[in-house]
């Protein structure tokens, strides 16, 4: 098994300049990961958003709950939620053991709120732990290769939950048909394990599930659970098999697509969708499918005006009923043929930079490292003049990527 992330070193700032272009990709190729085959069905549903802290919207009630257990105002959203009540007594919930728990995969999902530092969010024997009071892990049990006995695959602690009185969804999924195991905090993916593909979770007997274990809130009387979801993974077959989606860069700058299908069902058609950034995206082609199909089909398109620099592409298909997946995404990088496109200066700066670009090009927007645009910081106009002075006295110090229609630069602010 491979952790296909790794921390990134904060300190190399150098290299996290020639990796910034590949920060997008690859949030955009997890959550895809994670999209492609999840189709999870709930066996098990939780608002509190009545008085009876034990009754489930889907699926079985709580068996056992604390005395003092309560729902009250201020869960997440704004809606009802569950507090552990005065006086302060543990959650220590129960749901009894039920074969409609014994799923081959898992999506399961909270909404918390951190009042303490110790506690088991949630618990199914030695088969599943997901979470404590203050971090959030996972450890999780699947079959081995003979089928007989099991593997223990855990995260360790990947993300310290802050003390800050503010909800956030938290939520680990494990996909049988791939191996993969994931958490997330508000849909961001902060773990991620590629396993053996077909192997089921192993927990048949594991026990009741747990909730809440040792968790009293503190006293504070207040709702610090909300929105509990346990959701069964299934394995259905995709509406299209895809075998392959390459993208090639011509000698005149062409990007040319290729891909190949091995079966469709109900296939409508595809979406080609380009991106500068990775992050905002713009309708490229639609690409009518064959329907419904058992043998290999090939399709090729072109794009005779692809972005400068960096571009993602990414593939999607949709059904004659509107359902949507994506099916792969690529990257290709156009390079501009002259040198200097654009220059900046001072850089190092304090206070102001000035900005001169080629004729015909446009400045676009700024962004820091993590991706997020800070041109609203800055006394930041989009237009035709090829020398542009702009304040950054608002920007904290750091580097940050000035993008333009046909290139980029890097800025270091003091």
């Amino acid at each position: 098994m491979k952790n296909l992330m790794t921390p990134a070193n904060e300190s190399l700032i150098e290299k996290r300049t020639k990796l910034f272009e590949l920060k997008s990709l690859m949030i955009v190729f997890i959550i895809s990961l994670l999209t492609l085959n999840t189709n999870a069905q709930i066996i098990s549903q939780f608002s509190w958003n009545t008085s009876d802290v034990s009754l489930a919207d889907i699926g079985p009630n709580f068996s056992t709950v604390s005395t003092s257990a309560v729902t009250s105002v201020n869960g997440a959203g704004g809606t009802l939620g569950l507090n552990a009540g005065l006086p302060k007594r543990d959650l220590n919930f129960r749901l009894l053991d039920n074969p409609i728990f014994n799923v081959k995969g898992i999506d399961v999902s909270f909404d918390y709120q951190r009042d303490e530092s110790a506690g088991t969010i949630l618990r199914r024997g030695s088969s599943l732990i997901f979470g404590s009071a203050s971090q959030i892990s996972v450890s999780y049990r699947v079959y081995d290769a003979a089928g007989t006995g099991f593997v223990t695959v855990s995260s360790g602690n990947q993300y310290g939950i802050p003390d800050d009185n503010t909800f956030r969804n938290y939520r680990f999924v494990y996909l049988p048909s791939t191996g993969v195991g994931s958490l997330m905090v508000n849909g961001s993916v902060i773990w991620i394990n590629d396993g053996p593909d077909n192997r089921d979770m192993y927990w048949v007997g594991a026990g009741n599930i747990e909730f809440g274990n040792q968790m009293d809130g503190s006293g504070r009387n207040t709702a610090f659970f909300d929105n509990l979801i346990i959701g069964s993974v299934t394995t259905s077959p995709l509406p299209v098999e895809l075998i392959s989606f390459n993208a090639d860069l011509t000698k005149d700058n062409n990007v040319d697509f290729n891909w190949k299908t091995a079966s469709e069902i109900n296939n409508n058609y595809f979406t080609i969708e380009r991106s500068s950034d990775g992050i905002s995206w713009e309708l490229f082609k639609e690409v009518k499918g064959i329907g419904n199909s058992s043998i290999t089909t090939a399709y090729k398109e072109v794009d005779e005006t692809p972005y400068k620099g960096v571009s993602y592409y990414r593939l999607k298909q949709t059904d004659f009923d509107g359902t949507v997946t994506k099916l792969g995404l690529v990257v290709i990088e156009v390079k501009n043929n002259e040198e200097g496109i654009i220059k900046i200066y001072p850089n190092p700066a304090k206070n102001s930079v000035t900005i001169e670009l080629k004729e015909g090009d446009q400045l676009l927007s700024v962004y820091d490292l993590s991706g997020r645009e800070v041109s609203k910081l800055m006394n930041f106009t989009s237009n035709s003049s090829s020398v542009q002075t702009l304040s950054i006295e608002n920007l904290p110090k750091g580097v940050y990527i000035i993008i333009t229609q046909n290139g980029q630069a890097k800025l270091i602010k003091e």
